[in-house]
């Protein structure tokens, strides 16, 4: 998520800063006395928003806004503007999201000068409040997937409301190498933090080469020893500013084209073992910033997503679900920024005042209980069989499939968003036959037919996969099945 601007005192100029994602600025390096332990910003997965317990609610609201980021809280306070009784949870013990780890006053909010980013969330939060939302943080909820109800830890009736709007963000994208989550909170972390002068001396290595991680090299610099900033390919991919900040210091070295295979220590982090064009190397550091990309929130919703996970809505936020929104980063990865996050938050608000009722149309159209697309002959190669004969070689796969859609949602905007995108399903089948060997057809099947449903605005789907020239007298085998949500 975008935001702020951050003084670069040794270039001269300010930049435009991203806002940090998700992770807590307790996750330092034990040894240079950095916060240790507590809640290092994770974020869930599975449809749920994990926490303290509580015992029950007063009543069950219209609106759920689950996830008090910007997005969230914005959602909240114009849903309470427009009358519509809203409760407001929030996983971790306070609210405001990635706006309570911003080491610098957000400068580019429009229409604020100046703002610290916990005193933007607390306005927030107590404008939400005054129009007569309820705010839970420290909450277990959990969406549940074939009804609209959220159940709450603690709670033995879960809430009914008549929409629920998903505010849950991203988290920190994870490098997946041995090291990483032992030494998280032991001088891994995965944002700078409030305090970056507790860096100083130290040897740090940030890894990554887009905004967050060229910032994170400028604001460490200022304080660190040495700033080592590994990323994959030749150049950085970091605004021309940023890379203008970073290029400043004299302490920052840049290792392009590296590859990390594993972050190294004993009772902390010591070093980083990498590959790069001269082989295999150590880098030694006391601190490790993995600065490598935000994940979508979105497990476990039962809405559609795109190839990365980005929940799929519409001008107003709405989902694959009936009744179930989305606002801000984990549906915008094109525009993650504070402003469009609230921006968004009131645009869903007006949508789901508009389900009253009040707004739409009068004119009553009948339609059957599902209007249905077909794809056909989709032919393309896969690694597949479970005879001797045909491991090694590749043999063509024809798929035709079938998706319940709602004609009628699409064509009011004449949008692929409300509807299936071929060349994104095509893709989606190529990505899944590329992953491995399959010895079943039915393997197949079944994993096209799951990963659509999640991906795709679509709430049943038939999936026919035929593998011609088996081995049995040149026969063709053909499995088809059929899945939906709930």
């Amino acid at each position: 998520m975008a935001a702020p601007g951050a003084q670069c005192a040794s270039a001269g100029v300010v930049v435009a800063r991203l806002l940090p994602l998700d992770e807590r600025a307790d996750a330092l390096d034990a040894r240079l006395d950095l916060p240790r332990g507590g809640d290092r910003g994770d974020r869930p997965r599975g449809g749920r928003l994990p926490r303290a317990e509580v015992s029950e609610f007063d009543a069950s609201p219209e609106v759920i806004v689950l996830g008090a980021g910007p997005a969230g809280l914005s959602a909240a306070l114009w849903c309470a503007s427009l009358g519509l009784s809203t409760l407001l949870v929030e996983a971790q013990r306070e609210v405001g999201g990635q706006l309570r780890v911003i080491p610098y006053a957000l400068e580019n909010v429009p229409g604020i000068a100046s703002i610290e980013g916990v005193t933007l969330a607390e306005v927030l939060r107590s404008q939400a409040i005054s129009q007569g939302a309820t705010v839970r943080s420290g909450v277990g909820a959990r969406l549940d997937a074939a009804s609209l109800r959220v159940h709450f830890d603690g709670v033995a009736e879960p809430l009914s409301p008549r929409a629920v709007v998903i505010a849950t963000g991203v988290r920190r994208r994870r490098l997946g190498v041995p090291g990483e989550d032992e030494f998280l909170g032991r001088g891994v972390a995965f944002n700078i933090g409030r305090e970056p002068e507790r860096l100083k001396g130290a040897r740090v290595v940030v890894i990554g080469g887009g905004d967050d991680a060229v910032e994170h090299a400028h604001l460490a610099a200022l304080h660190a020893r040495s700033v080592t900033l590994l990323h994959r390919g030749e150049r950085l991919s970091a605004r021309p500013a940023l890379r203008t900040a970073v290029e400043a210091h004299a302490n920052v070295t840049r290792r392009p084209r590296m590859r990390i295979e594993a972050i190294e220590g004993d009772a902390a982090v010591t070093g980083v073992r990498a590959h790069g064009p001269h082989g295999a190397e150590r880098i030694e550091a006391d601190v490790v910033f993995v600065c490598v990309g935000p994940e979508p929130v979105s497990e476990g919703y039962g809405v559609a997503t795109d190839a990365k996970g980005y929940v799929r809505v519409d001008a107003q936020g709405r989902t694959s679900r009936e009744g179930v929104f989305a606002v801000g980063d984990v549906c915008s990865a094109e525009a993650p920024t504070i402003a469009h996050a609230m921006g968004s938050g009131s645009a869903v608000a007006k949508a789901i005042r508009a389900m009253d009722g009040g707004t739409r149309s009068a004119v009553a159209v009948v339609r059957g209980a599902s209007d249905r697309l077909g794809l056909r002959g989709i032919s393309l190669p896969a690694r597949i069989g479970a005879y001797p004969r045909e491991k090694g070689r590749q043999q063509t796969l024809t798929f035709d499939l079938d998706f319940d859609v709602d004609a009628a949602r699409a064509a009011t905007a004449d949008a692929l968003r409300d509807t299936i995108d071929y060349a994104a399903v095509t893709e989606a089948i190529a990505e899944i036959i590329a992953r491995q060997h399959y010895n079943l057809i039915e393997t197949v099947a079944e994993v096209v037919a799951t990963t659509i449903l999640a991906r795709f605005p679509t709430q049943r789907v038939r999936v026919r996969v035929t593998k011609p020239g088996v081995p049995q007298r040149r026969a063709a085998a053909v499995i088809e099945v059929e899945r939906s949500r709930g």
